[in-house]
């Protein structure tokens, strides 16, 4: 370890007694673990709810049964204690069985995201040597998992052919949970001391229920379910589409008669949001608001307060990392500060908070330095996570962080900046958090996000107006000249509806830098310009993609693609990705047969050294060029089925092979990215439809029964949801492979969908309508007209879905909604009838859908 050369004695005597009163809390941290905590709670009270979701309830007596069912099954497979068992468990009572049951047998829980990509779940279960998985019935009939695991469904677990001798456990240093890409881990005894903390300073307990939304895959969504196990609250779960829908929330919160509601500051100002617009005040059993994830505006806690009065407590939790265990807690009391985010506040119990300056001193008030953590959390977990730094007066273990903070004069942490938001100007860096609290202060400004780009030599800014304000990006940029440093300006400001989100909740920062970063940004900002490409460029440009494309974080440039559980479908949208972003050729039938980067890219090396012209987004003519590309290579020969037939008296006759991969691919998709939708990638989905002339006769990709064709198509664009093509509705010609205005502007009015799909279509950023004309096909078919409209539209929602997935597209299938709503904008004829519809952009991989 390396020491640093100052102490505390340096300072005035009022600051010592200051710095030494922020870390003066301390207590016994509870022993054992958290299964041993829940079942001894379940001893106590076990007639007491625990959990309750849409279709199921359970006591905590029930809870203990059904995870030691689980705990029995999974010892009799052999895991052993501080194995790793991953779990892929929808939210809700399941998730709690699973969670505890792995607990109860000794083994450390790694959740996996059942909506991740295929590429994602398969590495994440291969990367932590997991050799058993713990999932549900509908699940394992869905997803694929590599062959060598051991697995078991919470709600159809074997019967156990032994008693039941569970693991005698009590090091409260052992590993409980490993979640999040970076594998944080949270031990039982990081759980038991934070709650333990919460439940004294806001009286958490039975009498409590917890709105549980927050994914098990998240560090904040396991601190979470944690509350509610380990102080006798109930946890409270909802349908997938509530959860995700703000609208629903006061109600829900209502019904359930939530006491406790734990949220990301962006989810809390959805919720107050959707609050102040009925004009109604907080539910009014809720007492207790954690907030956690994200710096927290104190102008929204005035909002809360202005609707809850005094009867809601507001707590402020911080980490320090994302996945982390809590660490600092701030409930502000009276009146509000003149600060424009909260501060972290003190430590909770046995944790530390010291804030430095560079050369290692404790930083007076006032003045900004490094945040540095001590306490458990920076302990070390099986010898490993050891900084390498101490505090220069009393020798702790010290745990660095990437924020920026200061001490205020009453004895509590600001944060005011981080390494992951600083601009490098001249050789200094300075923070942009200054910008984003300049903008979100803007009186039309609802929430800003400032990100930096360009390797942090620019900024790029983002915000969410208030309803009913109207003011361009370029016009609050001007405004904000006048109130930060001419080096914090962002190059370019953005308004969006609203920002992407990661699963936990969270504003998705490296979303919105990448949608700077994109190549068709890139292209609708500057000219072409010749540029000269190396072996090396070519290189961490194809591997960017690949990541890009698999969902993976790297990826060396000789690994077999298969071993990471990738489809032929996702090799082939690679190869077209690379062939559209770098100008190159890809041998698709080399690729597939040996799937490495080295092969995406291997015949373009020896040229790689001419000039590249870098284009900027196609026309609607060379995205149709494109589409043959990828209509050759959706045709290509999966090399892996290897049929043989086989018969049996007992089995029929044997196909044989496996799956073929492409089905993985197409979804439905329910959740879509506020990034706007490329034209290239629209014109080549709705090239799908286009029909070409083979002597004389007219061929679509899809059948029709007669020959008739009486199926159209009409587009709906969102107003800035699709590069390069405004916002109103267009009729998609198939014979010229064009888009006709039908309504410059307008829009189908929203109430025409129904209420389950207002979310997704809120969402979307265009919807395709599928009408029937009628009097075209019913003197051929009579009453079996609709019948053959019907299947007609099913085999194009079939070719849309299959393109989708090949261009990065999602579709969400739309079975009903009032039709009559759609005769004025879609300007449609007496016996036009519709038939179906599809919410489309491009997905929000972190979402928390169930898939389908």
């Amino acid at each position: 370890m390396t020491t640093v050369d100052q102490d505390l004695s340096l300072l005035p005597a009022e600051q010592r007694e200051l710095l030494r009163g922020l870390n003066e809390l301390t207590g016994d941290v509870p022993p054992g673990t958290v299964a041993a905590a829940v079942a001894a709670l379940s001893a106590e009270r076990g007639s007491c709810l625990a959990a309750r979701g849409p279709a199921r309830e359970l006591t905590r007596a029930d809870l203990l049964v059904e995870a030691d069912r689980l705990a029995a099954a999974l010892l009799e497979l052999r895991v052993t204690p501080g194995q790793r068992v991953a779990l892929c468990v929808e939210p809700g009572v399941g998730q709690i069985i699973g969670l505890l049951g792995i607990l109860r047998a000794g083994a450390v829980v790694l959740p996996i995201d059942p909506v991740a990509g295929h590429v994602a779940r398969w590495r994440a279960v291969e990367r932590s040597s997991a050799a058993v998985l713990v999932s549900q019935r509908s699940l394992l009939g869905q997803l694929g998992w590599p062959e060598r695991l051991g697995v078991l469904a919470v709600d159809d677990l074997p019967r156990a052919r032994t008693p039941l001798t569970l693991p005698d456990l009590t090091d409260g240093h052992a590993a409980a949970c490993v979640v999040g890409g970076a594998e944080t881990v949270l031990r039982h005894r990081d759980l038991l001391n934070l709650v333990a903390d919460l439940a004294d300073r806001f009286g958490i307990g039975q009498d409590d229920r917890v709105l549980a939304l927050t994914p098990l895959t998240s560090g904040r969504g396991v601190q979470e379910t944690a509350i509610g196990l380990l102080t006798g609250a109930a946890l409270v779960f909802c349908e997938d589409a509530d959860a995700r829908n703000s609208s629903g929330w006061p109600a829900l919160m209502t019904r359930e008669q939530i006491t406790v509601w734990h949220a990301t500051p962006y989810l809390l100002d959805l919720l107050v949001t959707e609050l102040e617009d009925r004009g109604e005040g907080v539910p009014e059993q809720l007492r207790l608001v954690l907030v956690s994830g994200e710096r927290l505006p104190v102008d929204l806690t005035r909002r809360l307060g202005d609707l809850a009065g005094q009867g809601v407590t507001v707590a402020n939790l911080s980490a320090a990392e994302p996945d982390g265990s809590w660490v600092a807690c701030h409930a502000p009391a009276g009146e509000a500060r003149e600060t424009p985010t909260v501060p972290i506040g003190r430590p909770i119990r046995n944790q530390r908070v010291h804030v430095l300056a560079e050369n290692g001193s404790d930083c007076p008030a006032w003045v900004t330095g490094q945040v540095y953590y001590g306490g458990l959390v920076a302990e070390t977990v099986n010898g490993q996570n050891d900084s390498g730094t101490v505090h220069p007066a009393t020798g702790e273990r010290l745990r660095p962080t990437t924020q920026y903070g200061r001490v205020l004069p009453d004895g509590v942490v600001e944060i005011v900046g981080d390494a992951s938001a600083q601009l490098l100007v001249h050789g200094r860096r300075l923070h942009v958090h200054d910008t984003e609290v300049a903008l979100a202060a803007m009186p039309e400004v609802r929430s800003a996000a400032v990100v930096t780009v360009a390797d942090g030599t620019e900024s790029r800014g983002f915000v969410r107006l208030l309803a009913g304000a109207s003011i361009t990006g370029a016009d609050l940029l001007d405004r904000l000249r006048r109130k930060v440093s001419p080096y914090l300006l962002p190059s370019r400001i953005e308004v969006l509806d609203r920002f992407p989100l990661t699963a936990d909740g969270r504003v998705d920062r490296p979303e919105l830098a990448a949608m700077h970063g994109s190549a068709a940004s890139r292209a609708a900002e500057v000219a072409p310009e010749v540029l000269t490409r190396t072996d090396a460029d070519l290189l961490a440009a194809a591997t960017a993609i690949a990541c890009r494309v698999l969902n993976v974080s790297e990826i060396e440039p000789d690994t077999n693609l298969l071993d990471l559980g990738v489809t032929s479908v996702e090799l082939v949208r690679l190869a077209t990705l690379a062939e559209d972003e770098l100008d190159i050729e890809v041998e698709v039938e080399e690729l597939l047969n040996f799937p490495s980067i080295s092969m995406l890219i291997g015949p373009q090396l020896a040229k790689s050294t001419e000039p590249v012209r870098q284009e900027p987004t196609r026309s609607p003519d060379e995205a149709e060029d494109l589409l043959v590309g990828v209509v050759k290579r959706h045709a290509f020969k999966d090399r892996h089925m290897g049929v043989r037939h086989e018969h049996t008296a007992e089995t029929g006759f044997r196909l044989g092979g496996n799956a073929d991969p492409r089905l993985f691919a197409r979804r439905t998709e329910r959740r879509f990215s506020p990034a706007p939708v490329v034209f290239a990638d629209l014109a080549l989905l709705l090239g799908a439809l286009r029909s070409a002339d083979q002597g004389g006769e007219s061929k679509f990709w899809y059948p029709s029964a007669g020959n008739a064709y009486p199926l159209g198509v009409y587009l709906e664009v969102a107003p800035h949801r699709v590069r390069d093509l405004d916002a109103g509705i267009y009729y998609v010609r198939p014979d010229r492979a064009e888009l006709v205005p039908v309504t410059s502007g307008g829009r189908i009015p929203a109430t025409a969908h129904a209420d389950l799909n207002q979310a997704a279509l809120e969402e979307s950023a265009f919807t395709l309508y599928l009408v029937s004309r009628m009097d075209a096909i019913t003197p051929l078919y009579g009453e079996l007209a609709w019948d053959f409209s019907v299947f007609e539209a099913g085999a194009m929602t079939q070719l849309l879905m299959s393109v989708a997935a090949e261009t990065g597209l999602g579709l969400c299938s739309v079975g009903t909604l009032d039709s009559t709503e759609l005769t004025e904008p879609l300007q449609l004829q007496q016996n036009d009838r519709f038939v179906h519809a599809l919410l489309g952009g491009i997905p929000h991989r972190d979402g928390t859908r169930a898939p389908r």
